[in-house]
């Protein structure tokens, strides 16, 4: 069952810890003191307030990803069988087709290496960085089935209160 990243707005406080995360992560650095100062990655994932209220935007791996249609070099695919969009960096060109498409402005541009960059799920690891870097639990890396469980569980238990007057 292949999961995603889920983010619950009620939970986040703001921190910016899955972001750092993310750059850490993107970087190679594990030790946020080694970050350089000069090089800052794109950012794959940005907690922003809309409305008094927090949202985290990153990839969504859309199935009918315009992002894969838009790209003129064929860098962004979905391989077989995967629902992943993997962004290939070495045939990147940095055009920007695909950010002028995605519906949530998912990717970012690079400047220091004049190329695209989104959220790839941490692919190489168990969960992603900027999920095990969330410590309030808003961000939650799961599949569709198991949240939407979850989302069934939550509104019986806030309808039965509800109900009960209480």
């Amino acid at each position: 069952m292949e999961r995603r990243i889920f983010f619950r707005p009620e939970r986040c406080f703001l921190c910016q810890s899955c972001v750092l995360a993310c750059q850490l992560r993107s970087l190679g650095v594990s030790d946020v003191r080694r970050l350089p100062r000069e090089k800052r990655p794109g950012q794959r994932i940005r907690v922003e307030v809309s409305r008094n209220t927090p949202w985290a935007t990153r990839c969504q791996h859309c199935l009918s990803a315009p992002c894969v249609e838009a790209c003129v070099t064929g860098s962004l695919i979905r391989e077989e069988g995967h629902r992943e969009v993997i962004h290939r960096r070495e045939t990147c060109v940095g055009c920007g087709c695909c950010l002028l498409v995605c519906p949530f402005g998912a990717l970012s541009y690079e400047a220091d290496e004049e190329k695209m960059t989104k959220c790839d799920l941490c692919s190489d690891l168990e969960e992603p960085a900027c999920v095990g870097a969330c410590q309030s639990g808003a961000l939650l890396f799961r599949s569709s089935e198991s949240m939407a469980t979850e989302k069934k569980r939550v509104f019986a238990r806030q309808f039965g209160r509800a109900h009960d007057g209480g």
